[in-house]
């Protein structure tokens, strides 16, 4: 097995970090939309928005693993993670931005932005592409 390099690694952990988040984060959604009276409004809406907490974190974690073998399906689907999480943060900075009472998240939010965005640059570089294909570079 070949070793990744230092950015993928970093993708990686971040998403191997943020899978445990997301699945837990969901499951608690989940158990408290359980406990809540049946005939109040929207509970249908936020068990499915539970459920796709937990979908997102299990998604997270197959794809770190399948980056950290530089597996092609990975490197796709980090993509696919970074560009989803990139216009959330964006959206969430600029939803600070306005918002006098959300101040303080302006700055995590446009630091994950800008983290999504190196993210999905790095893994589109030829360099890293080669890597999860399998294909070396000719030698001079």
């Amino acid at each position: 097995m070949q070793k990744p390099p230092w950015g993928v690694a970093i993708l990686a952990a971040a998403l191997f970090v943020v899978s445990p988040i997301f699945a837990a984060a969901g499951v608690k959604a989940f158990i408290r939309e359980m406990r809540r009276p049946p005939q109040l409004a929207g509970a249908e809406i936020l068990l499915a928005v539970g459920a796709c907490a937990v979908i997102v974190g299990m998604v997270c974690a197959v794809a770190a693993v399948d980056l950290w073998l530089l597996r092609q399906r990975g490197r796709r689907v980090a993509i696919f993670l970074m560009c989803m999480f990139g216009v959330f943060a964006c959206d969430i900075a600029l939803i600070a931005w306005t918002d006098s009472g959300m101040r303080s998240g302006f700055w995590p939010a446009l630091a994950t932005s800008l983290f999504c965005i190196w993210g999905v640059v790095y893994l589109c570089l030829p360099k890293v592409r080669r890597k999860f294909a399998g294909i070396t570079p000719r030698e001079p």
